[in-house]
């Protein structure tokens, strides 16, 4: 498991590069529709999102530390969204996050890694599906920054184009 920690931890400074390839005043802007529909701090938002209120407590059920999520339990992410608080903020509250997460995985025995966990909000998973979803969903959305770093303009010269489409 500990490959598999290695990489969860490894995917915060993949992000931070990534993040790093887009230029300051397109981070808070909505891309060309060809890129989606969140900015760079957006994607940022829900990852941290995703991590505080969904991944980490799962882990915690997982490990006997609180009961499953309820109905509700979970904001509304759109509702509560503040647009203005910049990229580099969100990347270190996702990093408090992760460490919060390391911190409760590292010590883990080998066997809780494969036992199955019923009611997870995935139906029933191990622990290591958990923290693999976790590595996926962070791939996903460094993938759509990178893609908004590097394509900006050229999706943008299009733009008249799909909008008709």
């Amino acid at each position: 498991m500990e490959e598999l920690l290695d990489r969860l931890e490894s995917t915060l400074s993949d992000l931070r590069w990534a993040v790093a390839q887009v230029s300051p005043d397109r981070e808070g802007r909505r891309p060309p529709p060809a890129l989606g529909d969140w900015s760079v701090r957006r994607q940022l938002y829900h990852l941290w999102f995703y991590e505080a209120h969904i991944a980490l407590p799962q882990i915690r059920y997982a490990l006997g530390l609180r009961g499953p999520l309820a109905l509700g339990e979970v904001p509304d992410e759109d509702l509560f969204w503040p647009r203005e608080i910049p990229a580099a903020t969100w990347l270190a509250r996702l990093e408090e996050v992760r460490r919060e997460t390391m911190a409760l995985l590292r010590p883990i025995p080998l066997e809780v890694w494969s036992r199955p966990v019923p009611r997870t909000i995935w139906g029933t998973r191990t622990l290591t599906w958990i923290v693999t979803k976790t590595i996926q969903h962070t791939y996903e959305h460094m993938t759509t920054i990178l893609q908004i770093a590097l394509f900006w303009e050229m999706a943008a010269a299009f733009e008249p184009q799909w909008e008709f489409e």
